[in-house]
């Protein structure tokens, strides 16, 4: 593990060992707000990042900084964090991505029970992550889901059960056993052409590819907190923007309620025996108020930001649902609330000038509407997910890393430490 900021000569030696926590917060907006979240409510928080250029380890709230060695012979990424958390004497450790998440399950006797890990148990992890099984029982639960079925039962001569448009998506995403996987996040098929040359691309890892047809609508993510086998609290924000467009990352978001996108959310994490946070994604059509079921991400999502802007702050109340539960309270939760990642919505806005790719029935803004649209949201109505009077510092150095990375299609924006390491 190196340095990037050693800790604070202010850290009081006197801090009970469960009020330090050791965050690996990735590079981005996500990871800065979990540390935001953690250490304004009276916590020591250390962060581990990918690189120097992480958000986090420019905070004004970050008590220490490291990122992890990837040099040839270094430890394994768990034993570092093991060593780490050792030498400042944390008593938990709180990730952010799914790599993360599956690397500390593996080792989690390690680490506990003095030093609580984060993240769900194996079964409950694997069971979240296989979207195949968790379209089976959202047909078991009722749960709205689209038609769907692996690529290689497709192929297989099912093809006339499914109605095209469709939308592959990888179907085992943190399953080491699995033979592959796409390198896109969603692709869209118009037609048995466009399925046929599909297939021909991720052919040797079809049984891992699952094919559903096509919902019109925005992705609506609910961050959820399931303590003690029940919902704690929910907070529902649905995409204004992606980056890519043809289906990515939120890059603008506006939060809201819908009560029965929520219902469903937490009986499918009750369902598979949750517990802590966990994100459900839905597609959502605000014209017929009809959604249904996308998939689970077992951890904090990409719209964090806006989640505890809004009042919800999930980090928080995650390490009190452990050390505190007793003291844990419901805040209001502040509808209507617009954020956005300002590199990737200029990103956004770009791609909407250079005409990629959208999801079918999709309209395309024209090049003046996509400026225009861009620069209004500069308004106070639209908060930035790294600015903060308070604390300048990540936003500047985001901002300095924005200015590089514009343009890019393929920047991972939410701070996924597998992605970020392919990308190097």
């Amino acid at each position: 593990m190196q340095v990037i900021r050693p800790p604070k000569r202010s850290v009081p030696n006197g801090c009970p060992r469960s009020h330090r926590i050791l965050a690996l917060c990735g590079d981005t907006q996500v990871g800065l707000w979990m540390l935001r979240s953690l250490a304004k409510h009276g916590l020591t928080v250390f962060a581990v990042c990918n690189t120097p250029k992480g958000q986090a380890a420019h905070s004004r709230y970050c008590s220490g900084s490291w990122f992890l060695d990837r040099s040839p012979g270094a430890a394994p990424p768990a034993e570092q964090v093991l060593n780490l958390a050792r030498q400042l004497e944390v008593g938990s450790v709180m990730p952010i991505s799914e790599s993360y998440h599956a690397k500390l399950i593996e080792s989690r006797d390690q680490f506990e029970p003095d030093i609580h890990v984060f993240s769900p148990t194996a079964e409950t992890f694997a069971k979240a992550t296989d979207k195949d099984y968790m379209h089976a029982l959202c047909v078991e639960l009722g749960v709205p889901v689209a038609n769907g079925m692996t690529l290689e039962r497709l192929m297989e001569g099912d093809a006339d059960k499914l109605q095209f448009p469709l939308v592959m998506r990888t179907s085992r995403q943190n399953d080491p056993q699995a033979n592959g996987q796409p390198s896109w996040k969603a692709a869209y098929v118009d037609d048995q052409a466009q399925l046929d040359k599909l297939y021909q691309e991720v052919r040797r890892f079809a049984d891992n590819v699952l094919v559903q047809e096509y919902h019109p609508g925005a992705e609506d993510h609910v961050q959820v907190l399931i303590h003690q086998g029940e919902a704690f609290m929910a907070g529902e924000y649905i995409g204004e923007h992606h980056m890519p467009l043809a289906g990515g990352v939120t890059v603008q978001r506006v939060t809201c309620r819908h009560e029965p996108v929520i219902d469903d959310a937490v009986r499918l994490l009750k369902a598979i025996g949750w517990e802590g946070i966990a994100g459900v994604q839905f597609h959502y059509d605000p014209q017929t108020d009809k959604y249904i079921f996308l998939e689970i991400n077992p951890r904090f999502i990409g719209g964090l930001p806006t989640v505890i802007m809004a009042g919800f702050h999930a980090p928080f109340l995650a390490w009190q649902s452990y050390f505190e539960p007793d003291k844990m309270k419901r805040p209001d939760y502040r509808l209507g609330l617009r954020t956005r990642i300002l590199g990737g919505d200029a990103n956004w806005m770009f791609g909407m000038i250079r005409g990629d790719q959208l999801p079918p029935g999709q309209s395309r803004l024209n090049k003046l509407s996509a400026v225009t649209r861009f620069l209004w949201n500069f308004g106070p109505w639209t908060k930035d997910d790294s600015f903060m009077l308070a604390d300048m510092k990540p936003f500047l150095v985001d901002f300095r890393q924005m200015l590089r990375r514009l343009r890019s299609e393929t920047f991972d924006i939410i701070g996924d430490p597998q992605t970020q390491e392919n990308q190097r």
